[in-house]
């Protein structure tokens, strides 16, 4: 059993793979024809993998060429008979650790190979016409139709005790990795077809018939080993596999898709990343039906909580080291969808987040940074840092619990230095910068709007701001109210215009561009107007709440908009804002006869001391009552419709898997998600 060498350049005159593309079929039975194949091993990888036409001149002729051949020889379904035969054994006898090694690399070999079958085959076929690849050589009596959904289902099957049943080391690892790249790419369907999963077979097989059957512990299994960030084993550390898919995976990857380096990819947890995207497919795809594994994911619970007589439905895994893991790579999209997902369905994980009192920054602060990058960010990443922050806002706990959490430095905040500041503070002062962003760049209202309510569900607890959130929150204010007074007044001289009956963008002109640009520009300022007018009144909402529930520990917010005063003068008479404008006024009117009693003027601490002392005997009840400000997120009717393909489009970028990119149908690939 020992393995054949021999160029990479030969490829095309490889005997064994010349037959497996023929339409001669090769009976899973020919031990002697699989034992050679699959000890293949292929020379002077290095030099092949410079050269980026390989793929065309090479693999592709051998996959067009078996494509052809297949629905006559049946290969791919004695593929599918070899590796189950592999799996059978790995199961049941682990004991003589060379012949278990080597199956290992055969069973690896198979895999990898079927997976590039089957891609190429996504790739180029419909999906009925896919599943009759699957099919063996038809004898008298069978149905060829039904046969390949057999073989597809025993296939998806065995994948699953792979994961789940063979243990992960050194020597296995490489087969866990090739196991979920290759359930990942038969679920791709999705990304090569129009028609919603809950009408594709594959996703039936997976989702109702045995795979099902596994889904709690599949779901479980691919948790832990997302938790457990297992490294890729190093080259001579128990691993063997190195024959014919490792070559040809070396070139596919290394070589034709120019992506990262041997030394790279075994720095790297690549398993705990395959496993994520995986589960994220799993668990987004059928969501009108039952599915098993999105179920088991919103229903897990903490191994070491103690739940007494509740029943649990779910499986147990160790939130600490789940959300130490999180903590750790939220700067990937995959991670932060992952807590999302968990924050927003779980109970059990949310209730344990919460209760995190000393290290709630652990994971609140790299959240932070990601909407502190946004302007280096794909929006839907900025979007589930978003929503996590906003249900987390929706619990009073948290609003609490974040000003009594002191961060000594944020060496990531370029704009200042940032030492000894509340982790509510910060996430004041980020919010802000992030809303200022958005209304002066990007205008996305679903930004802007759970941003705001974010600080909205905040402000009730307040409490011992810095002087820079306070200053931040008063700037925003300033800077969008120029804005929007600006808009405002370029609308009323477009009225008078019109009232006039003369329009200067007529005069002179020869044709009617320019009056186009005009009433295109005049759309624009109609249409941004409602929305700087929102975010205005939402910021003073955010202000009048934590003055009305929370005045004698904010001394520093009174002394920022003291300072700033007159930046509220052009809104004492705005029907919009009048209301609340009119609660701060009492506020600083208030605060101004006290700090001008004296005929001096006093310094900036002692107006500080000032306002400290005052506000004791501050009369709340000249405040004007407002409904307390409270938001909450809710999912779209139709989910599904942004996360699939967002989903799909981290596996196209992150799953180290060369996809035909002209060929994909639900997004487009060339964008950044």
């Amino acid at each position: 059993m020992g393995s054949n060498v021999s160029s990479i350049k030969s490829i095309k005159q490889n005997e064994y793979l010349l037959k497996v593309v023929s339409a001669n079929n090769i009976s899973s039975s020919d031990s002697q024809f699989w034992d050679q194949f699959l000890s293949f091993a292929f020379s002077n990888l290095n030099e092949i993998c410079s050269e980026k036409n390989f793929m065309e001149e090479n693999i592709i002729p051998l996959l067009s060429s078996w494509m052809e051949n297949n629905p006559t020889s049946c290969n791919l379904g004695s593929f599918i008979q070899v590796f189950l035969q592999k799996i059978e054994f790995l199961k049941k006898d682990s004991q003589k650790e060379t012949i278990f090694n080597i199956v290992v690399w055969h069973a690896y070999n198979l895999l990898f190979i079927m997976r590039s079958m089957i891609k190429y085959l996504i790739e180029s076929i419909t999906e009925e016409n896919l599943i009759r690849n699957f099919k063996l050589l038809p004898t008298e009596g069978e149905k060829n139709d039904e046969t390949g959904t057999l073989m597809l289902e025993n296939l998806l099957n065995a994948i699953i005790e792979i994961i789940v049943d063979i243990n992960l080391d050194d020597v296995t690892y490489n087969l866990h990795v090739e196991s979920c790249k290759t359930f990942l790419v038969l679920l791709s369907v999705q990304m090569f077809s129009a028609k919603p999963s809950s009408n594709s077979t594959i996703y039936t097989i997976v989702m109702q018939k045995k795979c099902a059957i596994h889904a709690l512990l599949f779901t479980k299994t691919l948790m832990n080993n997302f938790i457990n960030q297992m490294p890729a084993p190093a080259p001579g550390s128990g691993s063997i596999i190195f024959g014919l898919a490792s070559g040809l995976w070396n070139v596919l990857t290394l070589g034709y898709s120019n992506k990262k380096s041997d030394e790279d990819i075994i720095k790297e947890a690549v398993l705990a990343r395959e496993c994520l995207l995986l589960l994220l497919v799993l668990t987004n795809h059928c969501t009108k039906e039952d599915n098993p594994y999105r179920l088991a994911l919103f229903q897990c619970s903490d191994s070491e909580s103690e739940l007494g007589d509740q029943k649990l439905t779910g499986f147990k895994i160790e939130f600490s080291k789940l959300y130490k893991t999180l903590c750790s790579t939220l700067n990937d999209d995959q991670t932060t969808l992952l807590l999302y997902m968990l924050l927003h369905q779980n109970q059990n994980f949310k209730t344990f987040v919460l209760s995190r009192t000393t290290d709630l920054d652990h994971f609140v602060i790299p959240v932070l940074r990601i909407l502190y990058n946004s302007p280096d960010r794909n929006s839907h990443h900025i979007y589930m840092a978003l929503i996590i922050l906003l249900v987390l806002s929706e619990d009073n706990l948290f609003n609490n619990i974040v000003h009594d959490i002191t961060i000594k430095t944020v060496p990531w905040y370029n704009e200042r230095n940032l030492n000894e500041i509340s982790l509510g503070g910060l996430i004041i002062l980020i919010i802000a910068r992030t809303i200022h962003f958005n209304m002066t760049r990007n205008r996305d209202r679903f930004l802007h709007t759970n941003l705001c309510a974010t600080l909205a569900n905040m402000s009730n607890y307040f409490k011992h701001l810095d002087t820079c959130v306070c200053q931040k929150l008063v700037n925003l204010f300033e800077k969008l109210s120029k804005k929007y007074l600006s808009i405002q007044n370029q609308i009323e001289a477009n009225k008078a215009i019109k009232q006039n009956g003369v329009d200067h963008n007529q005069t002179n002109r020869p044709d009617g561009d320019s009056g186009d640009v005009h009433n295109t520009i005049k759309t624009e300022l109609i249409q941004d107007f409602p929305i700087f007018e929102e975010v205005l009144r939402t910021i003073l909402e955010i202000i009048n709440a934590c003055l009305t529930k929370n005045l004698a520990n904010n001394p520093n917010l009174v002394y920022a908009l003291l300072y700033d005063r007159k930046v509220f003068d052009p809104f004492l008479s705005n029907p919009s804002v009048q209301d609340i404008i009119i609660n701060i006024e009492t506020v600083l009117t208030y605060f101004t006869n006290r700090i001008e009693i004296g005929e001096r003027t006093l310094s900036p601490e002692e107006v500080l001391e000032t306002i400290k002392h005052s506000s004791l005997q501050w009369p709340s009840e000249k405040l004007k009552k407002f409904p307390e400000l409270r938001f909450r997120y809710v999912e779209d009717e139709q989910p599904e419709d942004f996360f699939i393909p967002y989903i799909w489009s981290l596996v196209f970028h992150c799953s180290d898997i060369f996809w035909s990119s002209q060929k994909i149908l639900l997004f487009n690939p060339v964008r950044n998600t």
